[in-house]
C-alpha cells in the first residue's frame, strides 16, 4: 500500500508541475502579446505575428523551388536554333601549351615514362603492320600520287570523361597509327581533340547567373579544342602522351568540334578532305542540356553533319566505341561512312578498314 501512495502521490505532483508549467508559458506568450487568453487557454494569434513567421517560411520555399527547377531539365524548343550564350571564355590551343594555357601544373611526364608510352604505343602498332602495309598497296593501286598528295585527312578524337582509360590510350594509338598510314601514302593529315574547360559550366555559366538566367540561353560551357598536329606536320610521342592526361576528359560538344574541325580544311587548299571522328557516345554536357532540352546538342549534331554533307567539300566519316555508342546511339545514324568497334582494342583494325575505304572510293569536289 506504501508504494502504491507513493506512485500517485508523484503522479498527483507531476501533474501539479505540469499545470503550472502550462500556466506560466500561458502567462508568458500573453504578456509579450504575441496571443490573448481566455479562461487560460490560448486562443488568438495576431495577424501580424503569423506575417513574421510566414515571410521566411516563403522565402526558404522559393529558394527551395528554384534549386529544383535548376535541378530539372526543361523541355526542348524545338523552334529555337543551336546558340552559344558565351564565346568569351573558349580555347584552341596547341597540344604543347595547355598548361599554360589552362593553369594546370606542369606536365610531369618525365622523359623516361614517354619513351615507355612510345616503346607501348609501337609494339601496339606492330600487330597492324602487316595490315596496314597491304592497305597501302590498295590505296596507292586505286589513286595517282598526284591525287593522294591533293588529299588532306583530319582526326578528330572525342576527350569526353568516359573515354578515360583504354579509351583514349588506344584512340591515341589508332591516331598514331593512322597518323604513320597517311604519311606513308604522301596524304597531308592533322589530329585534334574536343572537350570542355571545365565540368558542368565554366566561365560562360557563370556570367548566365550573373545576367538573371535567361531561358533558352544555348550553350552555357567553355569549349577546349586541341591542336596535336596541323596539316604538313609530324606529330611526336609527346603529343599522343598528352591525350592520355585525365584532367583534359570532360565533356563533349560534337557537333560544334565537326564545324570546328570543317573550317580548318575549307582553309586549305587540297581538292580531296576527309574527316574521321573517334568518340564513344552522344554529345553531352550537362550545363547546356538542362536549361535547352535533352536533344539540344543531339540535334545540334545532326544539323552540323547535313551542313557538311550537303556543302559536299568533305566527306564526314566516324569511329564509335563500345557500350556508349551501342546503347545510345548508331553512329551510322549521323555518319555517312561508320564503323562501330566494342572494344578500343579494335580501333586500329577499324582505322585502317576506314581509311582504306575513303581514299579508294574517291570523290569529285568542285
Amino acid at each position: 500500500m506504501g508504494s502504491g501512495h507513493s506512485a500517485l502521490g508523484r503522479k498527483h505532483l507531476l501533474s501539479l508541475a505540469l499545470s503550472d508549467r502550462r500556466a506560466r508559458m500561458t502567462r508568458c506568450f500573453a504578456k509579450s502579446g504575441v496571443c490573448k487568453t481566455y479562461g487560460g487557454e490560448v486562443v488568438v494569434v495576431k495577424w501580424y505575428d503569423w506575417v513574421a513567421v510566414a515571410v521566411p517560411v516563403i522565402a526558404l520555399l522559393a529558394v527551395f523551388w528554384r534549386g529544383v527547377r535548376a535541378a530539372s531539365p526543361v523541355p526542348l524548343d524545338p523552334s529555337k536554333p543551336y546558340q552559344v550564350f558565351c564565346r568569351d571564355f573558349d580555347l584552341e590551343v596547341e597540344s604543347d601549351k595547355l598548361d599554360s594555357a589552362l593553369g594546370f601544373p606542369r606536365n610531369s611526364i618525365s622523359p623516361e615514362r614517354l619513351a615507355e608510352i612510345e616503346r607501348d604505343f609501337a609494339a601496339w602498332r606492330v600487330r597492324h603492320d602487316h595490315a596496314a602495309l597491304e592497305a597501302a598497296a590498295r590505296i596507292r593501286s586505286a589513286n595517282s600520287q598526284g591525287v593522294l598528295e591533293d588529299t588532306v585527312v583530319s582526326l578528330l578524337i572525342d576527350h569526353s570523361g568516359s573515354m578515360r582509360g583504354r579509351g583514349m590510350l588506344f584512340a591515341a594509338a589508332a591516331a598514331m597509327m593512322a597518323s604513320d598510314l597517311l604519311a606513308s601514302l604522301g596524304a597531308k593529315h592533322e589530329v585534334l581533340g574536343f572537350t570542355t574547360v571545365r565540368w558542368r559550366g565554366g566561365l560562360s555559366r557563370e556570367r548566365w547567373m550573373q545576367s538573371g538566367r535567361p531561358s533558352y540561353p544555348g550553350r552555357l560551357n567553355d569549349v577546349l579544342h586541341i591542336i596535336y598536329c596541323s596539316a604538313g606536320e609530324s606529330p611526336h610521342g609527346r603529343h599522343y602522351a598528352t591525350m592520355l592526361r585525365e584532367e583534359l576528359l570532360k565533356e563533349n560538344l560534337d557537333g560544334e568540334a565537326i564545324e570546328w574541325a570543317a573550317s580548318r580544311l575549307r582553309n586549305r587548299g587540297e581538292r580531296r578532305k576527309y574527316i574521321i571522328v573517334i568518340s564513344d557516345g552522344a554529345p553531352v554536357d550537362d550545363s547546356t542540356l538542362s536549361e535547352n532540352g535533352a536533344e539540344y546538342l543531339v540535334n545540334h549534331l545532326h544539323s552540323a553533319i547535313q551542313e557538311v554533307s550537303q556543302a559536299g567539300d568533305i566527306q564526314l566519316s566516324a569511329i564509335g566505341i563500345g557500350y556508349g555508342v551501342s546503347r545510345y546511339y548508331e553512329v551510322s545514324r549521323y555518319y555517312e561512312q561508320s564503323i562501330t568497334v566494342h572494344t578500343p582494342d579494335d580501333l586500329g583494325t577499324a582505322m585502317i578498314e576506314l581509311i582504306e575505304q575513303l581514299l579508294c572510293t574517291p570523290r569529285d569536289h568542285a
